[in-house]
C-alpha cells in the first residue's frame, strides 16, 4: 500500500481525510503533522510514497515546504491541497515542484488525485484557467 504524510494544520479536516484516504484509498497514512517544519522532521525519519501539503500552513506556507521537499527529494511526489481555487496559486505551486493541485471540499476529487499523482501523472483540479499551460 502506498504510504502518504499529510501536511494539514486543520485537525477536524485531517482526521477526516485520514479516515477517507485510509477507508476509501486504501492507503497507509505515515503520519499528519500541522507544519511544514514537523513535515521536514518527519520526512528525516520516515520514507512515503507522497506529501500531501496544504497551501496555508503556519509560518512556512505549503508552496515554500514544496520547494525545499523539490530539493532534497527531488523523487517525492507532492500533491498541493487548498481552498484557493485562484490560477496563481496553482501556478506557483507548480513552479515549485507539486505534482498537482486539488481543491478541498470534494474527497472523490483528492482521493483521484493521490491516485494519480501516485501513478506518476500531473493532477489539476478542474476548471483552473488554461493559462497556466502557456
Amino acid at each position: 500500500m502506498p504510504v502518504v504524510l499529510v501536511v494539514e494544520d486543520n485537525a477536524i479536516l485531517a482526521e477526516t481525510l485520514v479516515r477517507f484516504l485510509r477507508d476509501q484509498g486504501h492507503l497507509t497514512v505515515a503520519a499528519v503533522v500541522p507544519t511544514a517544519e514537523a513535515a521536514l522532521e518527519q520526512l528525516a525519519r520516515q520514507t512515503v510514497d507522497l506529501v500531501l501539503v496544504d497551501v496555508s500552513l503556519p509560518a512556512m506556507n505549503g508552496i515554500e515546504l514544496v520547494a525545499i521537499l523539490r530539493k532534497q527529494y527531488p523523487d517525492l511526489p507532492c500533491l498541493m491541497l487548498s481552498g484557493h481555487k485562484e490560477s496563481s496559486y496553482i501556478q506557483r505551486a507548480l513552479a515549485a515542484g507539486a505534482r498537482g493541485y486539488v481543491i478541498k471540499g470534494d474527497p472523490l476529487a483528492i482521493l483521484a488525485a493521490v491516485k494519480r499523482v501516485l501513478l506518476g501523472e500531473v493532477y489539476l483540479s478542474d476548471g483552473p484557467p488554461k493559462k497556466i499551460f502557456h
